[in-house]
């Protein structure tokens, strides 16, 4: 049996920080990591880029979510943005800020944070198990943890960090199986969804509409209210519909569904004119060129690729028809439709193609000073295990790295 004072069941981000933190405070500690690599997740965040952090995080963090209100604020003020880039910075990491706070390793490389991660652990004699999956874990004096490798079958620890990761990207790794641990270590799960991820529409001609991409608004209705908006570039696709504002809402949307509510999703094409900027503009618009025909007319104005479909949306049959021969109640038609145009939303794209997990241990069992299980002594919990999700733009690798630091300063100082 293999001994360790603190062992981490989980190589990636929040894993990683808590390690390199616990060996700094002087603790032995080790990594089991199930897949033949550490990171996997980190690999594809960012759009391969890894976006590490976000500057614009700051109290009271309210691009940070959890059934349990505030849990996360402890651990943010532990490590926060400037303590984020400092550590990364002495790891040899510098970082880079682009569009809308969002933060980037200098070399825009998200296997540049593996390497580094990889040079940090060697550097101070860190040792990683990896193919190693823990099957099942118990407690008597010490924690014992079983796995699926002959080579290694048996781990003891004193006290134990689970870092395992949601079931979002499943393919990385994260299959869920650190809440059938926690649960067998008496712990309860908030329902686990599909966050930041791609929706799916019910609408006949997607086809015709994939791979058109705009900046428009996007609204979620609930119940046929208006909940939330965000504008951005939207994409559609043969499922359904993309882009950053359809991600940052999707969480909710999540919820919604899984609640039994009638979801609509409402894109607007022209976000930065109200709807009488808009109706002048055609009016002028279908006046000067009233000899044309109605296709050609938007050509120019709207992506060209959209024309035949929303056309056909409002009852224009003949696209070739002049503007001076269509009826004025289809133009209001067409006019209503650029700034709102409503989808029956049906279903996410799943927990493979999620980016977070929504949902997780329920952190009213953990200590949010400490990160320790209220239910298990020297049990600790970082990262996307627990009941706590955060914004597209870098918000959940900073939960990571803040609650890996907490998580691994605790145990360390207990």
């Amino acid at each position: 049996m293999i001994y360790h004072d603190l062992i981490i069941v989980g190589g990636g981000a929040s894993g990683l920080m808590a390690a390199i933190v616990a060996k700094d405070f002087g603790v032995d500690v080790a990594i089991i990591e199930g897949n033949d690599r550490i990171g996997k997740k980190i690999l594809v965040t960012g759009n391969g880029r890894c976006n590490i952090t976000n500057s614009n995080i700051t109290f009271p963090y309210t691009n940070f979510h959890s059934e349990n209100n505030d849990f996360f604020q402890e651990a943010l003020n532990n490590l926060t943005i400037e303590d984020t880039k400092s550590m990364f910075l002495s790891l040899g990491l510098p970082l880079i800020e682009l569009e809308s706070g969002k933060m980037y390793p200098k070399s825009l490389q998200a296997s540049s944070v593996i390497d580094i991660f990889r040079m940090a652990l060697d550097d101070r004699n860190i040792p990683l198990y990896a193919n190693c999956k823990i099957n099942s874990i118990s407690k008597k004096t010490n924690f014992t943890l079983y796995t699926n490798n002959e080579e290694y079958e048996h781990f003891s620890c004193n006290k134990l960090i689970l870092s395992c990761g949601g079931k979002s990207a499943n393919k990385t790794g994260s299959d869920g199986s650190g809440y059938k641990l926690s649960k067998s270590l008496g712990h309860n799960i908030i329902e686990t969804l599909p966050g930041i991820v791609q929706l799916k529409l019910d609408y006949p001609y997607l086809k015709a509409l994939s791979g058109i991409k705009f900046d428009g608004a996007v609204s979620v209705l609930i119940n046929d209210k208006i909940k939330f908006t965000d504008v951005g570039e939207v994409l559609f696709t043969d499922y359904g519909i993309s882009g950053p504002p359809v991600l940052q809402l999707s969480s909710h949307v999540s919820k919604a569904l899984n609640n039994g509510d009638k979801v609509t999703i409402r894109v607007d094409m022209f976000p930065y004119e109200s709807k009488e900027d808009v109706e002048n503009f055609f009016a002028m618009h279908f006046s000067i060129f009233s000899y044309r025909e109605i296709s050609s007319t938007l050509i120019g104005v709207i992506n060209k690729k959209l024309i035949s479909t929303i056309l056909k949306e409002v009852g224009i049959k003949d696209i070739h028809l002049p503007c001076s021969n269509i009826d004025w109640k289809y133009t209001d038609k067409l006019i209503n439709k650029f700034k709102q145009w409503d989808f029956n939303c049906i279903d996410t794209n799943g927990f493979p193609n999620a980016q977070v997990t929504v949902g997780g241990i329920n952190t009213r069992e953990v200590n949010n000073l400490t990160l320790e299980s209220k239910l298990v002594n020297d049990l600790y919990f970082c990262g996307e295990i627990l009941d706590v999700h955060g914004d597209c733009g870098g918000f959940n690798l900073q939960w990571a790295w803040s609650s890996g630091y907490l998580a691994a300063k605790s145990a360390a100082n207990k």
